[in-house]
């Protein structure tokens, strides 16, 4: 059964799509990637809804519209790292007042990356599977297009004056190459029609989430059971890049490289990527 719902985080509302199987199965929260909210996994791209896909597979899916994103509240583009965190903790709350303590979380690109960082923060999240992964104590390696050179320069200049600077919008194609997200051209122009995709973030957001490196635990205190997601032709996440994050890790863990898919494969490799997603949670619950 699908529905939508609201949850409250310190008076900013965030949208939920919600996938309900059964109130004794098991239940995912998803995390979208930057820029995009959980319906763009399920509405967005025709014949492409990941978030029922995991449901069929026999999980309540709890899609979270991160704040300043999607249906959620909040200025757009505007958080902070411990807000992100804050809003999954709130999703986690939602899902222990209606269903049970099985609880998995799941995400694509950034929402890969918070997924593994909120298993870390919140130990009633029992396992986890990130497409994607980063270590936030250290982006620079994950930088990989040539005006990197120059963003990264730019915001250390912007981070003593990043309360001043808190509104001004820098836009995503700073970090992300168009050509370089999906497999197929027709799906961005479908992207492009969507009216709640978020195109900018602002300067503290980036700043907050990608260049303070204090409010965030060390890659090697996870210890909840992760599976890594990576396609083989990604170039924002490359495999050489997530193959020495995984070696770091001291948990319970495992590495699936899918050949020959670039970045989207939770909307273009939906096949792949949901039984994948439900293989690595149905062992642990």
């Amino acid at each position: 059964m699908l529905k939508h719902d609201f949850i409250d985080y310190q008076g900013i509302p965030l949208h939920l799509t919600v996938y309900e199987v059964d109130a004794h199965a098991p239940s995912l929260i998803f995390l979208h990637g930057m820029s995009m909210h959980a319906g763009a996994y399920a509405f967005t791209v025709p014949n492409a809804n990941f978030l029922a896909a995991l449901a069929a597979e026999g999980f309540n899916v709890i899609g979270l519209d991160l704040q300043g994103h999607g249906r959620s509240g909040g200025a757009r583009g505007l958080f902070t790292y411990q807000d992100l965190i804050g809003n999954i903790r709130c999703a986690v709350d939602y899902v222990l007042e209606r269903y049970n303590q099985r609880i998995g979380i799941t995400g694509t690109s950034m929402g890969g990356v918070l997924a593994f960082y909120a298993a870390m923060e919140d130990n009633r999240i029992k396992s986890v599977v990130c497409h994607n992964v980063v270590d936030l104590r250290d982006v620079r390696p994950i930088f990989y297009l040539k005006r990197h050179f120059l963003l990264l320069p730019l915001l250390k200049l912007m981070k003593p004056f990043a309360h001043q600077l808190t509104w001004l919008p820098i836009p995503i194609v700073a970090y992300i190459e168009p050509k370089d997200v999906f497999d197929r051209k027709e799906n961005f122009q479908h992207l492009l029609r969507d009216p709640l995709v978020t195109w900018s973030y602002r300067c503290s957001s980036w700043l907050s989430v990608f260049y303070h490196p204090d409010d965030k635990p060390a890659v090697e205190s996870q210890t909840a059971p992760v599976r890594i997601i990576d396609g083989e032709q990604d170039k924002i996440f490359p495999v050489a890049y997530t193959q020495a994050f995984y070696q770091r890790l001291r948990c319970e863990k495992d590495f699936v490289v899918v050949p020959g898919v670039k970045h989207m494969l939770f909307i273009e490799h939906i096949n792949i990527a949901a039984p994948l997603v439900a293989e690595w949670f149905w062992r642990l619950f």
